[in-house]
């Protein structure tokens, strides 16, 4: 049992740090840049951000879906996966595998591909509405990540208490 507390713990510290880093790219960072009225500048600063955030957030991927599947194994709940009683692990476990595939595959190639195309282009016009169509999406983001959050309360503390 001191595994499992220790990967709860680990567990919980990672989502904490990937949800307030993903707010504050969403809440901050984004209209920030959004506000800048230089095109090049604009791109340059959520470049920065979002560069150095994009590797941490690999890595809390990592760390968050590992401690959550050990955890998972060591108390069985794995047979819960997919079952009424397992919804909010199985929501946990779906939003983690979105994550994954978003940091791991998607995300790096679609935000690359943006910011090529946005180079070329130069038109301020294309520029603001990528980057107001990224908030939005980041947004998105930042919902389906809370409602992992909420599933992991449930499972832990509610109907669905798995403990």
């Amino acid at each position: 049992m001191p595994l499992f507390y220790l990967m709860h713990i680990v567990h919980l510290l990672t989502v904490i740090l990937w949800i307030g880093g993903l707010a504050f790219v969403t809440m901050i960072m984004l209209p920030m840049a959004i506000s800048t009225p230089d095109p090049l500048q604009k791109v340059l600063t959520f470049q920065r951000v979002e560069h150095r955030f994009a590797r941490l957030a690999r890595v809390y991927n990592l760390v968050t879906g590992i401690s959550g599947l050990i955890m998972m194994f060591l108390m069985g709940w794995h047979r819960y996966l997919f079952t009424l009683q397992g919804l909010p692990l199985t929501i946990m476990f779906l939003i983690w595998v979105f994550w994954f595939v978003m940091l791991f595959g998607l995300e790096p190639i679609v935000i690359k591909k943006m910011l090529e195309n946005l180079a070329k282009s130069g038109n301020k016009m294309d520029i603001d509405a990528v980057f107001k169509r990224m908030n939005r999406l980041h947004w998105i983001m930042v919902l389906i990540s809370l409602a992992a959050a909420v599933a992991g309360a449930l499972v832990a503390h509610g109907p669905f208490s798995l403990y």
